[in-house]
């Protein structure tokens, strides 16, 4: 941990005496901070995770798709789509989003230490242009209509 985290961990640890948690902290606190201000493997904590959410829900209009985003680090595409989806169905308040955050951010880190990978964005494939044909269902409804307007249905 460089100093910077240290001082942010420290400060953290300020904030939550204040609001009249117990001093001193126990290890369990002082460990989860430490986690959440450090980065992490992928170099990311969850302010860096909320940053990047409200930077694509300000700026992703501008973007046909979320794939094309220009994402920091592909497991925030991964994080920040989960997170919004979690958000609309859920109707989540800033603070459940917060502990979302550090929530997602968690499992993926454990997935990358057990072994997973993260998977590339990709993007869309796109729809084949109809060839003008009727589909078989297109095929079927109109035989079904020939037959009805002959009376044999």
């Amino acid at each position: 941990m460089t100093a910077g985290h240290l001082s942010e961990v420290c400060s953290r640890l300020v904030e939550q005496c204040n609001a009249g948690d117990t001093w001193p902290p126990d290890l369990a606190d002082f460990i989860s901070l430490a986690a959440q201000c450090s980065g992490g493997a992928f170099g990311l904590n969850v302010a860096d995770v909320l940053a990047e959410y409200a930077r694509w829900k300000s700026e992703g209009w501008r973007f046909a798709s979320s794939e094309e985003f220009n994402w920091r680090h592909a497991v925030l595409y991964h994080i920040c789509v989960e997170m919004r989806r979690e958000c609309v169905e859920r109707r989540l308040s800033q603070r459940e989003m917060d502990k979302l955050a550090a929530l997602k951010l968690t499992r993926w880190e454990k997935k990358v230490a057990s072994g997973y990978w993260v998977p590339p964005i990709r993007k869309r494939i796109e729809a084949k242009a109809k060839s003008g044909e009727p589909t078989p269902a297109q095929q079927l409804r109109e035989e079904y209509l020939r037959r009805k307007a002959a009376g044999k249905i």
